[in-house]
Parts: C-alpha cells; structure tokens; sequence
C-alpha cells in the first residue's frame, strides 16, 4: 500500500481555539505545492495521479491543506477522523491503517493529513528507519508499506519551502 503522511501546511498563530485556525497565504502555496509535487512523484512511477483514501483532521488547517492537495491529486473517498489530531494516539492510528491495508477489499494508496506531533510519531511507528525527524509545515512522507509486517520503507520525504 502507498501510505502518505502529511503535516498541513502554515497556519496562524496559535488561538484559544485551536481548530479554526486557517492557514495563511503561504501555507496555501505550501499546500498547493505539495499537491503539484504528490501529482509528479505518482506520474513518475506510472501511476494514476489519484488516491484512493484521505483521512484528515477536522481541524480547519488539515481541511484546507486537503481542498489545495486535492486540485493535483484526485481523492475517491475522504473521511474526518478525530483520532488525528494533533494530539492523536499513533498506535490507535497505525492500527487504523492496518485496517484499510487489510480490510476485505484493501486500500491502495491511503494519505493522511494531520498535526505535530502525531505525523513525526506514526512516521517512526510505520517507516523503518525514519528516527524522530520532526516534519515542518506541508512536508510529506510516502511509504511503501506492507500490512503484513506493518513496517514500510520510505520512498520519498517530501519537505515545504519553508
């Protein structure tokens, strides 16, 4: 499975509440970029320029991150799931993957969009190798990753212009 994790991009600064920030203007070309980069990394390899899934924050930040990756990426299915925001349990959402990676009929391509700390804390629990590097706004990791061992290997880090 092609497993994408993705930090969303720029953001305001930090308010009382934490969910309706939105990201600014740079943060949108952040995104943007990121979906140009995904749309190239994917017609590279010879493969469609779509995914099949997308889970993402509900938080507004992740949500417009998603709408600016989307104009490069088409998404089939998308859900909103608390269990990745910010402050999300990585083991509860690597066990989460390995539930699209391994349902009856399994999930192909999977990007998550989420927050720090979460996406540097999956990161090490499903890429072999990647060692607590902390992911800036807009960066992206793709992971080649097998739902039998439920390690991958990483195929690409993908950081923003910061």
């Amino acid at each position: 499975m092609l497993l994408i994790i993705m930090r969303h991009g720029e953001a305001t600064p930090y308010q009382a509440n934490d969910k309706d920030r939105e990201l600014t203007r740079f943060g949108l070309g952040q995104a943007d970029s990121a979906g140009k980069r995904l749309s190239k990394f994917l017609t590279d390899r010879g493969m469609n320029v779509s995914l099949e899934q997308a889970i993402v924050s509900p938080y507004i930040r992740t949500q417009q991150t998603f709408d600016a990756l989307n104009k490069h990426v088409a998404v089939s299915h998308k859900v909103s799931a608390d269990a990745i925001t910010p402050m999300g349990d990585a083991d509860a959402v690597h066990d989460l993957i390995d539930g699209y990676a391994s349902a009856s009929s399994p999930v192909e391509q999977l990007i998550l969009v989420s927050h720090m700390p979460l996406v540097s804390l999956l990161a090490d629990k499903v890429c072999l190798g990647f060692n607590g590097k902390i992911f800036d706004t807009a960066d992206m990791l793709i992971i080649d990753y097998d739902p039998d061992s439920h390690q991958g290997t990483q195929l690409a880090l993908y950081q923003s212009m910061n």
